[in-house]
């Protein structure tokens, strides 16, 4: 499809260090602006919702080609398909430089938690708590960083759980985070887990042979988690799919992908209108009945699917590690258009304007849910992450360190 516009951002990380070293000295000192988000714009967990859609059909990205509105310098962000939050404050898991919340207008800090003990994955929201994942389980914090008192914080930290070593991103539904909790790091083995939100206790776990790596998708009382198998050297290696009843963690029924050593997802699946829809990794995009866990249909592009996809209106969005972004009936996996990019390790997003994707050499593009192309820029790469479309603007973070705000 042509592009509307072709004037590039491009901004180095080293223009942008320079750039924004002030103003990021000022953010740090305490100086906040207070802007917040309109309630049906937020983004308040990967996916955006329990289903993991991807969709806010409320959320304004920018109407027309956007340039830089603020950009904030941190350090790694984010693994695949990984992605910021909009609440209150914008809040960006930074991993080793921990986790930061932001003012929306600005970029400038309004809390930060330096843990060391973090890991890069992205947080969840519920009922004024942001739950984030740790080296050793969820640590549960007040959104709004606590009351201030004599420079120090009352009433910031909630609830911490031993989970050892969380793998994929916390999914909240009717009170429960639900998580991948890695079979390398942990003595008890691959799992998944359910954790009262509210105060962090363990309320089930289910286990799992190998590493659930994408954030498990929530639909009818019923929990979707995609385990990957870790050694990729094994010519057998297969990916499971597996649906747990969210009230007590029992087992509803188990899905094996296939054997062969594409089937192993990292990307989170994605359930709607009677069908999970599941990225294998560099295999086909693999759509099971959500009843049954019987295959439906498969797509299968020439490298395969790693991130999520978005759904949104019966229309499934890809992005294909073959540089596309397809968009597929969700009920038969038929493409009804393609957009040409770059390799995609984090998966679009679906607001009121459009569709969202940002490819890993930092090329970020906007479709209108028909495919014309509205835009698109480049930002500094690699990217592995999903941009977050709120009022008017698109939030993104890369690999080395930026969170960009476009508008």
């Amino acid at each position: 499809m042509p592009s509307d516009t072709s004037s590039p951002i491009s901004l180095s990380r080293r223009e942008l260090l320079a750039a924004t070293a002030t103003a990021s000295a000022v953010a740090a000192a305490g100086c906040a602006g207070t802007e917040s988000v309109p309630d049906d714009q937020r983004w308040s967990q990967f996916g955006f919702d329990t289903a993991n859609t991807a969709h806010n059909p409320d959320a304004e990205g920018p109407a027309e080609e956007p340039t830089v509105a603020w950009v904030r310098v941190g350090g790694s962000y984010y693994r695949n398909s990984t992605q910021p939050l909009v609440g209150d404050a914008v809040y960006a898991n930074a991993w080793h430089d921990g986790v930061f919340a932001l003012d929306p207008a600005d970029g400038s800090v309004r809390w930060h938690d330096g843990d060391a003990d973090n890991t890069q994955l992205t947080p969840a929201l519920a009922e004024g708590t942001l739950a984030f994942p740790t080296r050793d389980g969820f640590r549960g914090v007040a959104a709004d960083g606590g009351l201030r008192a004599f420079g120090r914080a009352v009433g910031y930290g909630r609830w911490r759980t031993d989970l050892d070593y969380p793998q994929s991103p916390p999914s909240v539904a009717d009170g429960l985070l639900v998580a991948g909790i890695g079979a390398n790091h942990s003595a008890d083995g691959g799992r998944v887990a359910a954790v009262d939100a509210a105060d962090g206790t363990v309320r089930w776990e289910f286990p799992v042979e190998t590493s659930v790596w994408g954030a498990p998708a929530v639909a009818d009382g019923v929990v979707y988690a995609a385990a990957r198998d870790d050694d990729q050297r094994d010519a057998e290696t297969q990916g499971t799919v597996h649906a747990i009843d969210l009230a007590d963690g029992t087992e509803v029924w188990s899905r094996p992908l296939g054997e062969s050593p594409r089937f192993n997802p990292v990307g989170a699946p994605v359930v709607g209108d009677g069908l999970v829809y599941v990225p294998t990794g560099t295999g086909p995009l693999v759509a099971l009945g959500a009843e049954s866990g019987e295959e439906v249909w498969r797509a299968d592009p020439p490298e395969g699917v790693q991130a999520s996809p978005a759904l949104a209106g019966g229309v499934l969005y890809a992005g294909c590690l073959d540089g596309t972004l397809r968009a597929l009936d969700a009920a038969t996996g038929e493409v009804e258009w393609t957009g040409e990019a770059q390799t995609y390790y984090g998966g679009p997003t679906v607001g009121e304007r459009g569709v969202y994707a940002v490819g890993s050499g930092g090329e970020v593009v906007s479709w209108t849910r028909d495919g014309r192309e509205r835009w698109r820029v480049a930002i500094d790469p690699p990217v592995s992450g999903s941009p977050v479309p709120a009022e008017g603007r698109l939030f993104v973070g890369t690999g080395d360190g930026l969170l960009y705000a476009l508008e």
